[in-house]
């Protein structure tokens, strides 16, 4: 399950972070060869960071290699540093599932009807990241969780270091 979420969800990035870069170009050569910028591919930069922050975000999640703060980890001993160790995906599932899917829904639902204001796309095609994403931090979350049962080890840092290769 986890290399297919991997595979796939790195396919998408890799084509997302292209499109940025093939649009990224086109604005550098409308803007500067043409003397006449392109307004639309600001709009499309902007979803897209959108879009790629997110789900890098969540890809980032199942790798285990997400933004930690080591201090406290390296300071508890055995035991209490593998609840600590399982607190992490435990609240990676607890906030995408109460605030970035939830959420997510609401500002779809209140996006609904309004539209960009260049290329005229839906607004919840652009709030609808956060639902997606967050239902990937609750799939990787809930797999790691699984490594870190499966694996149970004396050495908390193996576990962590089986999600860190995505085992």
């Amino acid at each position: 399950m986890r290399r297919i979420l991997d595979v796939a969800l790195g396919a998408v990035m890799s084509l997302l972070l292209g499109g940025m870069v093939a649009v990224l170009a086109w604005q550098v050569f409308s803007r500067y060869a043409l003397n006449s910028p392109s307004v639309s591919s600001e709009e499309i930069l902007r979803m897209s960071v959108v879009w790629l922050s997110l789900l890098g975000a969540a890809y980032s999640c199942g790798k285990g290699t997400h933004m930690s703060i080591e201090l406290l980890h390296d300071l508890v001993p055995g035991p209490a540093r593998r609840a600590l160790t399982m607190l992490v995906p435990v609240s990676f599932i607890v906030f995408a599932g109460g605030v970035m899917i939830p959420g997510g829904l609401r500002a779809m639902e209140i996006a609904n009807g309004q539209t960009t204001a260049v290329l005229r796309l839906p607004m919840p095609w652009i709030y609808a990241s956060l639902p997606v994403s967050g239902t990937l931090f609750v799939a990787y979350s809930l797999l790691n969780l699984v490594d870190l049962v499966r694996h149970r080890r004396d050495q908390p840092d193996e576990a962590d270091k089986l999600i860190a290769a995505g085992d």
